[in-house]
């Protein structure tokens, strides 16, 4: 089990980057985030995940940013304005509960909302991590940024009250397609399939740098975790 003693919170900045393993081809990657449709970005500043008809849940300080910024939320090839933000009442800078919900002013056409995960096994799950924006290897600190939708794999090392831990295995450990969020991501979702239904389990918020850095091998990639936010998701989306 990983031991986590502090958070060091993603840059906004940018949205959600995929780092990939040195030996796939990104053409795997970008496949695999193509499945996602419902995962959107608002602009260069992180990402967020559609799971109702006008709502998207997100990081807290993604939803804060965005709100200020007036950026819309960017899914299905259109940009959809902001309506409504509600955070977390119990987020506070740079500490746990950090998720947010926003509220779209219009519902979005065309593309099918992602489900939350229910349960409470996360632990030894693998996730499907989707993001926007900057990639490149953990063998390499080279990254180039083309805005498309990449998808990666990694298992849920460990999980607490709040938050799902992941490591980034270098070749051969970890998955197929083993991959891990880069510097600047936030807000982006760790996505399980149940019985072959994607659901939303966590939210991006916080990493370590590996061995060479943001998005190296040895890096731990921390999210929201879902199912222990359910009662306050519910009940925003309940009484809107």
């Amino acid at each position: 089990m990983l031991l986590i003693v502090a958070l060091a919170l993603h840059t906004c900045g940018h949205p959600a980057r995929i780092i990939r393993r040195a030996d796939r081809a990104d053409s795997a990657y970008l496949a695999l985030g193509r499945r996602y449709a419902a995962v959107g970005r608002f602009g260069r500043l992180g990402d967020g995940t559609l799971i109702a008809g006008n709502w998207v849940v997100t990081a807290a300080h993604v939803a804060r940013a965005a709100q200020r910024r007036g950026l819309p939320f960017e899914v299905g090839g259109r940009a959809y304005a902001i309506g409504r933000v509600v955070l977390n009442p119990e987020w506070t800078e740079m500490g746990p509960h950090d998720v947010g919900l926003v509220q779209l002013t219009e519902r979005v056409e065309g593309v099918t909302p992602i489900g939350l995960y229910r349960e409470s096994g996360e632990r030894a799950l693998t996730a499907v991590l989707v993001g926007h924006g900057g990639t490149g290897t953990g063998a390499s600190r080279a990254r180039s940024e083309d805005g498309r939708a990449r998808g990666a794999t990694s298992r849920i090392d460990s999980t607490d009250a709040s938050w799902l831990y992941f490591s980034f295995d270098a070749p051969p450990s970890g998955t197929d397609l083993e991959g891990a969020p880069g510097p600047g991501d936030s807000g982006g979702p760790a996505i399980v399939e149940v019985a072959g239904t994607p659901l939303v389990a966590g939210v991006s918020v916080a990493g370590y740098d590996g061995r060479d850095g943001p998005g190296s091998y040895g890096a731990v990639d921390v999210f929201t975790r879902i199912s222990t936010h359910l009662a306050w998701i519910d009940s925003v989306l309940t009484h809107s």
